[in-house]
Parts: structure tokens; C-alpha cells; sequence
């Protein structure tokens, strides 16, 4: 038999030899990188030497780094829409996984020996061994591990449950988002829609089989669908919302028990509520401060929803419906010659905004280089690889961009890591941007609105700050940051998106290769000001999240509908129900099986973060290589010092202000 290929070691670039990788390979190849780790740490747990931060917390440290390879490698195949096949997989290797885990943290003479190094943590000098001893101590103790054996025991048992839960919750979304896509008869149900789009909904209609005058408009994972904008016919908006708004239903109960195996999480460990556990470590650090931010945002948000409501409705001579308001924001004439929406998209052709946007803003801010590989394979056909060096032709990573939506992946746009970079593993960044941008169809161009532009240059801000870092562990390795900061440096890049000196290197016409008129450039250069709909969209999505995980841990019948509409009125959001959150309890991934429990607020708390960043980065000119080698020190710092002290550094401020956030939004 051929050895498995997950067991050999990487290859120059250190991306995980995905050609050769079959759905078989993966349980045995975790059960022996599993067998080899654990006996590891059975060694340093039984060493009689001393215990220093050398031989129990780098130790530790750098035992994991092959599972965690062999695991990063499973997350992303399953997630861009891997086989049935590794689908399956998914749930036996997440309690396959959580055991482990379980084992390492259990094993109470190395929680001993870390205790021991840590209890001597001011004799260490160096800040990143510091700060890692730091980082394992509190590890173990907010996973339990100094709880009586019998607690330990009922908290094993309900973290496999919560594995279970939140594997087979991704797994529903999966196939009910395929299941709600709004089929219609006619292209007149369309008008409004691009040409190319109206095809592509035809040829989706095909693949499904429906007969030849249907057209399929398959759904976004948020509530709100991008085809509302264009959509003419008022009913076909409806139907299109209504799609979207009963997506998961099956999902609602799982997210209650989800919910519930948290709280008793929290309880075990001594929280009153999985909020008080999930914000200890951000840097937000209690409940109370993020309810202080929903406090002082949701009444500014809200009056401009209000005016901006009266506005559409007086133009639109109807009340504004849920289904409306995002057609008639686009249709409303704005200061000065503003372009259709159709009419910019036709500048803004896929490539041309990844090769020439993207990787331009990289060139200017930092020197960097992207040259595309065709002899490295990715984890799925559709994802591209480019090699990453810096303006001295020196390597620094690779980059994978997969766009396109497909059957079966996972919805919504992310970063995720193929490979952290390290210096104690000699392992430099392989860094993944995934989106769900509708394919195109053949022979015909991409075209993107310039709201799938801002996500493009947000996730890539997100591939940056990966890229760029430089640290010794795995365990620091950006984005490794808290949550609630690490949305902050992709905030910042996606500011310079519609910047005068990006556009006139990548909005060209895709025939033509005409450059973006002047007076359109002003004013795609004032929209980021813009975008109330969306804001109260993410704060009704935080309160969502939040209702859920504040719950205490008691047996209850937990309704889906009640708790959202709970949180909702905490907050004044029921006000405004026109505006949905752009995520409800059934289909919100980013929660209930994502990293984001009881941390969806980080959008709006790390944006306010972002907004003062920006403003001391214009100082030095902002998009310019003077604002870029400001911004790169904290890029490249990732988790290895205090978030917060190198914002403090950086904009010379306390604590960053709330008017930044309400200048970049017009509010």
C-alpha cells in the first residue's frame, strides 16, 4: 500500500499534498498523529527534570502541530464542498478530536508542571515565552482542568455532545440552504436582474433539473439576498426574502440544545452564562461592556434607519417592507452623478479585483508580491494558489483564494489556515480566502457588486494580517488575536477599497478596458459613509447571539422565535422590523457551529477599534507604504502581545472613541 500522504512530511511550500489525499486517509492519519502527540505529552508530564518553560510549555506547544496540519487540511476540504464521503467524516472526527483534547487537559501532572512554570512566570525574560506560558496556563483553567474529577467527567461528556450538535447543525444548513433556493417561471419575475445573473439563475434552474422556462436564484447565507437590490417585480422579492427567512427550521431546536450544553458549560465551570466564559479572554473582557456598546449604538443606528425609512417611502410612494428597503436604497438618487448599480458592475470584473485590486493595495502597503502557481494543488479544483514573496523576491507564504459558490460548500465568506506561520516549526503562512460569489457561467465575465468588493478586501485584510506575521509559536500566529480585535485589521483594508489611487488600477471595463469615470470614482470613494440597512442588519444578528448565549443553564423549552424576539426588544430592534437580522438562529454558522458563540458583536465592537486605526493610518496618508510599515508591527505581532496596548501605541489614545465608528458611517 502507498504510505498516507497526510503522514509524509510537507512538501517546499508546506501545503498539505491535497492531490493525493483521499477521504480515507484522514481518520487514520489523525488516530496516529493522536497516539504520537498524547505519548509526547505523557513524556513531559513523567520527566523528572525540573519543569521550565522549555521542557513543559514549548513542549507542549509544538506537540500538536501535526494534528492540528492533518485537521486543518479535513476543515477546509469539507468546507468548500467535499464528497459525501467526507462529509460523513465530520462529527466522528470532531468527538475524535474533543477526546483528545480532553486527555491532554486532563492529564493533572502536566497541569502541575504548567503550573509550576507559570507560578515562576516573572523570571522568564523573553515576551513571547512569556506571553505563551501565559496563554497554556489559562488555557487549562478555563477548560477545567483544576475541577474535581467529577466534574471533569460531566464536562467531557457534554463538550462530545456539543461537537455532535454543532457538526450535524452545519450539515442541516448545508442541505436546506440547497433545499430554499426560490425557483420562479418566467425571466419577467426577474427584470431588473443583470443578464449575466438572469443566465446564471437559468443554468442553476438546469442542474436542478426544472424545465427550461425556470430560473433558480440559489440563497446568500445572510438573511438579506444581493438580488433584492435589482429585483423590479415586488413579489418575486417577497418570495425571495421569504426563502431566506425560513431557511433552518430543523435547526432551530439544535441551536436551543446548543445554546443549553453551553450554559452548562459556563456552569461547570464556574460562569453564570457562556457569555461571561466567552469574554473573559477579548477585549471587551466582561458582558457588561458589550452590553454598554449595544447600549450606545442601537439608539444612533436606529434614528438613522428611521430617517433613512421615510426617505425611501416618500420616494417610493408605498411603506418600505423588508423586502423593499435594500431596492429602493440602491434606486434612490444620491448627492451628485451617481451611477447604476449595473452600470459599476461592469467594471468590476472578478480577476481584475484580485489580481489588480487586492494584490496592488498588498504592493503598495507592504511590498508584497503574488505570482500564480498552477503545479500546487489546493484543497478543492476551484480554489486558485499564488506564492507570496516580499519586494527582495524573499518567500513569504502562500495564498489560496477559492470564489465561487457550489453545491455543498459552506456559505458566507472566511480566512482560514492551512498552515499557521511559526518559527519554532519553520512553517511560513498558508493562508485560505473562501467566498460565495456566484459562478459566472462559460464564456461569460464575473461581474461583482461593490458590496462583494468590500468582502473581498475585508477577508484579504484578514489574509494579510496571516501573512505578515511574524512570531515564534503556533499558538500566537495571526490572526490569532482576541475576536473581538481581530475583525479590526480587516475593517481597515476594506476602508481603502474605493480608494482614488486602487480604483484607477482595477475598475476597468472588461471590454473595453475603459477606466472608471472620475466623478464615478467620488463617489464610490464616499460609500463606505454609508450602509445604515446593513449595521442595524449585524447588531439584530448580535442580539441574536447574545440572548442565546446570556441564558442561564436551566431546562427549559427554548423557543427560537421567542429568543430572538427577546433580544431584540432589549435593545429596540422590534422598532425596526424591517430590517431583519442578517442572521437568524437557523442558519447562523458563524454561531452555532463557527468560532463566534457569544461573540458576534466583535463585527460592531472590533469595526469601532478599526474606525480609530484608520484614522491615525490617514495621518500617514493611508493607503501609502508610510501608513502600511505604521500598520505592520501590529500585523506582524499577532498574538504574542496585548492587543490593546499596541492600539493604545499606535493611535495615542486611552481607549478607542466612539465618534471615529459614527464619522465612517455617515451617522
Amino acid at each position: 500500500m502507498r504510505p498516507n500522504p497526510l503522514l509524509q512530511h510537507p512538501g517546499e511550500y508546506g501545503i498539505q499534498p491535497f492531490a493525493d489525499i483521499l477521504p480515507r486517509h484522514y481518520v487514520p492519519a489523525l488516530e496516529k498523529t493522536i497516539a504520537e502527540r498524547e505519548s509526547r505529552i505523557i513524556a513531559i508530564a513523567d520527566s523528572a527534570e525540573p519543569p521550565d518553560f522549555a521542557n513543559t510549555i514549548e513542549a507542549v506547544e509544538l506537540s500538536g502541530a501535526r494534528v492540528q496540519y492533518i485537521h486543518d487540511a479535513f476543515t477546509h476540504q469539507v468546507t468548500a464542498g467535499g464528497c459525501a464521503e467526507l462529509t460523513g467524516l465530520e462529527q466522528d472526527i470532531a468527538v475524535l478530536l474533543s477526546r483528545h483534547e480532553g486527555r491532554i487537559l486532563r492529564n493533572q501532572r502536566l497541569v502541575s508542571r504548567i503550573d509550576a512554570v507559570y507560578a515562576q512566570r516573572d523570571r522568564i525574560t523573553d515576551p513571547q515565552a512569556h506571553a505563551l506560558t501565559e496563554f497554556w496556563w489559562r488555557r487549562g483553567r478555563r477548560a477545567g482542568v483544576m475541577l474535581p474529577a467529577e466534574a471533569v467527567r460531566e464536562l467531557g461528556a457534554v463538550n462530545r455532545e456539543l461537537s455532535r450538535e454543532c457538526a450535524a447543525y452545519r450539515q442541516e444548513l448545508i442541505r436546506n440552504a440547497h433545499a430554499h433556493a426560490l425557483a420562479v417561471e418566467g425571466h419577467v419575475a426577474l427584470r431588473g436582474l443583470p443578464g449575466d445573473q438572469i443566465a446564471a439563475a437559468a443554468e442553476e434552474a438546469s442542474r436542478r433539473g426544472e424545465p427550461d422556462s425556470w430560473y433558480v436564484l440559489p440563497l446568500a447565507s445572510s438573511t438579506s439576498q444581493p438580488a433584492l437590490a435589482h429585483l423590479q417585480d415586488r413579489e418575486t422579492r417577497r418570495l425571495l426574502l421569504e426563502k431566506s427567512l425560513g431557511r433552518g427550521v430543523g435547526n432551530e431546536e439544535r441551536a436551543a440544545r446548543i445554546a443549553l450544553l453551553r450554559a452548562r458549560q459556563a456552569r461547570i465551570l464556574g460562569y453564570p452564562t457562556f457569555a461571561a466564559w466567552a469574554t473573559e479572554e477579548q477585549t471587551a473582557g466582561t458582558p457588561d461592556a458589550v452590553e454598554a456598546m449595544f447600549h450606545r449604538l442601537a439608539k444612533p443606528l436606529l434614528r438613522a434607519a428611521q430617517q433613512e425609512r421615510r426617505a425611501l417611502e416618500a420616494a417610493a410612494g408605498h411603506p418600505i417592507q423588508a423586502w423593499d428597503w435594500s431596492h429602493h436604497a440602491a434606486a434612490e438618487p444620491g448627492e451628485g452623478s451617481r451611477p447604476a448599480a449595473e452600470d459599476l458592475r461592469v467594471y468590476f470584473e472578478l480577476d481584475s479585483v484580485i489580481t489588480r485590486g487586492l494584490f496592488h493595495s498588498a504592493r503598495i502597503l507592504y511590498g508584497l508580491e503574488f505570482t500564480e502557481r498552477h503545479d500546487i494543488t489546493a484543497h478543492h479544483p476551484g480554489a486558485r494558489v499564488f506564492d507570496v514573496t516580499d519586494e527582495n523576491a524573499n518567500p513569504v507564504g502562500l495564498y489560496l483564494v477559492d470564489a465561487h459558490t457550489r453545491p455543498g460548500k459552506r456559505g458566507g465568506a472566511w480566512t482560514g489556515m492551512l498552515r499557521p506561520q511559526a518559527h519554532a516549526t519553520a512553517a511560513r503562512p498558508v493562508v485560505v480566502n473562501t467566498f460565495n460569489i456566484a459562478p459566472p457561467g462559460p464564456g461569460r465575465p464575473c461581474l461583482l457588486e461593490t458590496s462583494e468588493i468590500v468582502t473581498l478586501f475585508h477577508e484579504f485584510g484578514h489574509a494579510l494580517h496571516a501573512l505578515l506575521s511574524n512570531v515564534r509559536y503556533p499558538a500566537h500566529s495571526a490572526p490569532g488575536v482576541p475576536r473581538d480585535f481581530s475583525e479590526a485589521p480587516a475593517q481597515v483594508h476594506e476602508t481603502w477599497a474605493f480608494r482614488e489611487n486602487l480604483l484607477g488600477h482595477y475598475a476597468r471595463h472588461h471590454l473595453t478596458g475603459q477606466p472608471l469615470a472620475q466623478e464615478w470614482i467620488k463617489h464610490l470613494g464616499r460609500q463606505h459613509s454609508t450602509g445604515v440597512h446593513m449595521l442595524v442588519e449585524i447588531l439584530g444578528a448580535a442580539a441574536v447571539d447574545w440572548a442565546w448565549h446570556t441564558l442561564p443553564d436551566r431546562e427549559v423549552g427554548w423557543d427560537a422565535a421567542q429568543i430572538e424576539a427577546q433580544g431584540a426588544a432589549r435593545w429596540g430592534l422590534d422598532a425596526m422590523t424591517e430590517i431583519p437580522p442578517r442572521y437568524r438562529s437557523g442558519y447562523f454558522d458563524h454561531v452555532f457551529h463557527g468560532p463566534y458563540g457569544a461573540g458576534f458583536y466583535a463585527y460592531l465592537w472590533s469595526e469601532i477599534i478599526a474606525a480609530n486605526l484608520v484614522e491615525a493610518l490617514e495621518q500617514r496618508g493611508g493607503l501609502t507604504r508610510a501608513a502600511g510599515d505604521l500598520f505592520r508591527p501590529m500585523l506582524a505581532a499577532g498574538g504574542s502581545r496585548d492587543a490593546m496596548a499596541m492600539f493604545r501605541e499606535l493611535t495615542g489614545l486611552g481607549q478607542p472613541r466612539i465618534e471615529p465608528f459614527l464619522r465612517r458611517r455617515g451617522l
